[in-house]
């Protein structure tokens, strides 16, 4: 018999001032401001076992009998505070300038590094405005935007690492502190965490560069884009020896990221006038992401030895093991293979990178970047008279993942889940009479150990999918003024409609949906009816 109760307050409190002038060719608005928020929980929790009977009346903690049981407790707070101000000015409509400033401040960090400020401005130009464009008729739109700002995070840091807390335990702590070991015995304490009483605010800066563009009355417009942001101070808690005790997992304000790219949409409609009406929208973007700085024992604990393979000035988002040289087809191959406890015909064959004869973590190298080597997407909006539709496609190119599927699809000797069968790819693992299978041997064995993570289970998880699709019909005026409404339109609409690609050439994605590669819950497709009503 359990019960438990949780008691969430969160309070928030927010002030604006805002001003406004317009005059011929001047306009500014501004707004300046106060929140404060603060978070406060008290929970608890019982368990005891034996209910005398299971009624209403009778089945509660209070009148149970069991020997066992269990009692726990909990309790958050935090708090944030922040001044705000924000101006935005424009001149002849040609010239635009906006300023930000935020002063933020966190009771998750200690009293030196509580508060930080937070600068952003950026500009922009009009130049189609310009009376030397004014012949341009061809031409549209022509502005440039440039802008640069800087935000603070807490990244999910838990509450109270800024201290070093002690916890009790009798069970872990209790010692015959007077050498009485038949007796009571008295409890300690141990360390909770490391308190790092430096934490500040993780930063991030972040410069962008824009121009966007309209041609032919603006039935081709769009724009082009670069990024470049930079990340210092993030909050990281790092590896500690076992020599330094319990708790011994210090946060720490200890790398730095850099991360920048491009993005491009276009977009290009119908004549007005024409009774068939479409918008056909595309964008496209990539990114290159870099750790450009990390503390030393956090370099350590990364894959590598310290020495091969530093993951300074590479992404994070990488997978990193053994790389697999397909699979043993005769004993020769096995007999001439370096040293791989457990190598045998029919088992995967593992590359020895440092040429020393012998497979081990040394090995390992970089196999895969989750990263794309672009996303992008793009929408079709048709109209004819009173119907609708509208279709969205998107889709990422050259990134790999982990298929984690992969060890029950192709693998019986990792692991056999009850309630599971495994898919229809193992029935072409390699045999005496399928010699030329890319699939290990059945075997419930693991002396190969294929269980450790390689190349094997990198597959590409490019993919371009119909992620949506709606249909719509709008009554005539006519008829929905009749029953006493402004506009009434039926739809029906479809999400998550199809899959139309898994990976492209011949590394294609063996599994379902190489957007959830691992045990996730897959995108379900959903349709849905419905109709809009304006009276």
């Amino acid at each position: 018999m359990g019960n438990s109760q949780s008691h969430p307050l969160n309070y928030v409190w927010t002030n604006t001032l805002s001003y406004s002038l317009n005059t011929r060719k001047h306009s500014l608005d501004a707004v300046f401001g106060t929140e404060f928020t603060r978070f406060v929980q008290e929970g608890f929790s019982a368990r005891r076992e034996g209910i005398y009977l299971e009624d209403r009346d009778f089945a509660h903690i209070g009148v149970t009998t069991g020997s066992k049981y269990e009692l726990r407790s909990s309790a958050d707070e935090y708090t944030y505070f922040s001044l705000f101000g924000k101006a935005n000015y424009v001149y002849d409509t040609k010239y635009l300038l906006s300023f930000t400033l935020r002063r933020d401040g966190s009771s998750l960090f200690g009293k030196n590094n509580r508060y930080a400020t937070f600068p952003a401005f950026s500009a922009g130009w009009r130049i189609k405005n310009e009376s030397f464009m004014e012949n341009l008729d061809f031409l549209s739109d022509l502005k440039l935007r440039a802008g640069w700002g800087a935000n603070g995070s807490v990244q999910g840091l838990p509450r109270g690492y800024t201290s070093t807390p002690f916890s009790t335990d009798y069970f872990q702590t209790s010692y015959p502190v007077e050498g009485n070991e038949t007796g009571a015995l008295y409890s300690g304490y141990y360390r909770t965490w490391l308190g790092n009483p430096d934490l500040k605010w993780e930063t991030t800066t972040q410069t962008d560069l824009a121009v966007d563009f309209g041609f032919l009355n603006q039935r081709l417009r769009g724009s082009l884009g670069y990024y470049s942001k930079k990340t210092k101070d993030i909050l990281v808690q790092t590896p500690y020896i076992a020599a330094m005790g319990e708790g011994g997992e210090p946060w720490i304000n200890g790398a730095s990221m850099n991360n920048r790219g491009f993005e491009f949409e276009l977009a290009f409609g119908s004549d007005p006038k024409n009774a068939f009406q479409y918008t056909i929208s595309a964008n496209i973007g990539t990114y290159k992401t870099k750790l450009v700085d990390l503390p030393q024992n956090v370099v350590n604990k990364y894959p590598g030895d310290g020495v091969h393979d530093l993951v300074l000035g590479r992404t994070p988002n990488i997978l990193y093991g053994h790389v697999a040289d397909g699979i043993f087809k005769t004993q020769e191959e096995v007999d001439n293979h370096a040293e791989q406890p457990g190598k045998t015909v029919g088992r995967i064959r593992y590359k020895d990178l440092d040429g020393n004869g012998y497979i081990d973590n040394y090995d390992r190298t970089y196999v895969g970047i989750t990263d794309p080597d672009f996303y992008g997407g793009i929408t079709f909006d048709l109209a004819y008279r009173n119907f609708d539709m509208n279709l969205f496609f998107q889709g990422v190119y050259g990134n790999k993942v982990n298929n984690i599927w992969k060890q029950e699809s192709d693998l019986w000797n990792i692991t056999v889940p009850a309630g599971k069968n495994h898919p229809v790819r193992i029935l072409d693992a390699w045999s005496f009479d399928n010699p030329d299978a890319d699939i290990p041997a059945i075997s419930n064995s693991t002396q190969n150990a294929e269980n450790r993570f390689s190349s094997y289970y990198v597959e590409d998880g490019s993919y371009l999918k119909l992620r949506n699709i709606e249909i719509g019909y709008t009554l005539p005026g006519r008829i929905s003024e009749k029953l006493f409404m402004q506009h009434l339109r039926f739809y029906a609409s479809a999400r998550n409609v199809l899959t139309l690609k898994k990976g492209w050439g011949n590394d294609k994605y063996t599994s379902f949906d190489p957007e959830m590669p691992d045990y996730g819950y897959l995108t379900p497709f959903s349709v849905s009816f419905g109709l809009n009503v304006k009276f």
